[in-house]
C-alpha cells in the first residue's frame, strides 16, 4: 500500500503593495514641510516689500519736508541779512545826525544863553555833592528840578538828552529819599531832653479808681487790696536806684541816644539798632514804673526802622551837560563812519 504524501504548500511571495504604501507615508511631511517653507518664504519676501515701499514713501516725504525747511530757512536768512544792513544804515544816520547837530552848536547865536548853561552846570554839581557828601537826598533833589526849570525855559533841542538823564536821576533820588530822616533824629533828640523826667520814679503813689455802688459799703480789706498789686516774674528784681545811680543811668541812656543819632546820620542799621536796644534793655532792667516803660516803648518803635540808605549815582546829567558846552566851545570831533560789511554778508547767503 502505497503512502499517500500530502503535499506541503509553498510558501507565498511577499507582495510589494505594503512597501509603497510606507514610502508614500514617509514622503508626505518633506512635502508638508517644503510647502510650508515656501508659503512662509512667499510671505517674508511680500512683507519686506510691502515695507521698503513703506519706508520709500516715508523718504520721499521727509525730503519734501527737509526741501521745504531748507527754502523757509534761505527766506529768513535773507531777511535777517536786509534787517542788518538796515539798522546799520540807520546808525549811520544817526551819526550823521549828531555831526550835524555839533556843527549847529558852533553857530555864534547859540552862545547867547551860555550863562544861563553854567547856572545849570554849578546846580548840577552842588546836587551831587549833597548826595555824595552830605547824603542830603530831598535837597539834592531840589536843585536838580531847578536846573531842569532853566533847561525848560531855553527850550534847546540839543540839551533834550540831558533833560532825560536830569528826569531819571530824580526819580532815584525820589525813590530812596523817602525816609524822614531829620524826623527820627529829632524824636531821638526830644526822648534825649526828656529823660531825666521819664527815669525818675513817681514822687507820690496815685492808686487807682474803683468803680464803687453807693449802696455797698467799702470795708477795709477791699481799700487795701484796691492799694496792693502782684506782679509775678521769672526774673529778680534788682534793687531800688539811689540818686547818684539814676544819674549814671540818666548819662548812659543819654549817651546811647547819642550814639544812636550818630549812627542815623551815617546810615549804618547795625550801630543803630544795636545802641537803641542796649538802651531798651538798661531801662527794662533797671526801672518798673509807667513813665519808663513809656520810654521804652518809643525806643522800640524808633529801632523797628530801617535807616538804611541806598545813594544813586546822579552823576549821568552833569557828565553830559559838560560834554554838550564842549561841543559848543571847541571844534566837535568827526563822525565815525560805520562801513557795512556788505561784502562779508553777501558771501554767507545760501544759494
Amino acid at each position: 500500500m502505497s503512502e499517500t504524501k500530502t503535499p506541503i504548500p509553498a510558501k507565498k511571495a511577499p507582495s510589494s503593495k505594503p512597501a509603497i504604501t510606507a514610502s508614500t507615508a514617509s514622503n508626505k511631511p518633506v512635502y508638508v514641510l517644503a510647502f510650508m517653507f515656501t508659503l512662509l518664504l512667499i510671505l517674508a519676501v511680500g512683507f519686506f516689500q510691502y515695507r521698503l515701499e513703506a519706508l520709500l514713501n516715508l523718504n520721499s516725504v521727509l525730503e519734501h519736508q527737509i526741501s521745504s525747511l531748507d527754502q523757509q530757512a534761505r527766506g529768513q536768512l535773507e531777511s535777517s541779512i536786509e534787517q542788518t544792513l538796515e539798522l546799520k544804515k540807520i546808525a549811520a544816520m544817526d551819526t550823521q545826525l549828531a555831526a550835524m547837530q555839533q556843527t549847529l552848536n558852533q553857530i555864534p547865536g547859540a552862545r547867547m544863553n551860555d550863562w544861563k548853561l553854567a547856572e545849570v552846570e554849578y546846580l548840577l554839581r552842588l546836587g551831587n555833592q549833597r548826595v555824595t557828601l552830605q547824603q542830603e537826598l530831598t535837597g539834592a533833589r531840589a536843585l536838580f528840578d531847578a536846573a531842569n526849570t532853566i533847561l525848560a525855559a531855553l527850550d534847546d533841542p540839543g540839551l533834550l538828552k540831558v533833560r532825560e538823564k536830569i528826569a531819571q536821576e530824580m526819580l532815584a533820588l525820589g525813590k530812596e529819599g523817602q525816609l524822614d530822616r531829620q524826623g527820627i533824629y529829632t524824636q531821638i533828640q526830644a526822648l534825649k531832653i526828656q529823660i531825666h523826667e521819664q527815669i525818675q520814679p513817681p514822687a507820690t503813689f496815685k492808686p487807682l479808681k474803683v468803680d464803687q455802688e453807693l449802696d455797698e459799703p467799702e470795708t477795709v480789706w477791699q481799700q487795701l487790696s484796691a492799694l496792693v498789686h502782684i506782679r509775678y516774674a521769672q526774673d529778680a528784681f534788682d534793687a531800688p536806684l539811689d540818686a547818684q545811680q539814676y544819674q549814671i543811668l540818666e548819662h548812659s541812656l543819654l549817651l546811647m541816644l547819642e550814639q544812636s543819632q550818630w549812627a542815623l546820620l551815617k546810615a549804618d542799621q547795625n550801630l543803630y539798632q544795636s545802641s537803641l536796644e542796649n538802651a531798651i534793655g538798661w531801662i527794662n532792667t533797671k526801672l518798673r514804673h509807667k513813665e519808663a516803660i513809656r520810654l521804652s516803648d518809643q525806643l522800640s518803635q524808633l529801632k523797628s526802622l530801617d535807616i538804611q540808605l541806598h545813594i544813586p549815582d546822579v552823576s549821568a546829567s552833569l557828565s553830559l551837560l559838560r560834554q554838550t558846552l564842549s561841543d559848543r566851545t571847541y571844534r566837535p570831533s568827526l563822525p565815525t563812519k560805520i562801513a557795512p560789511e556788505v561784502t562779508s554778508i553777501t558771501e554767507e547767503r545760501i544759494l
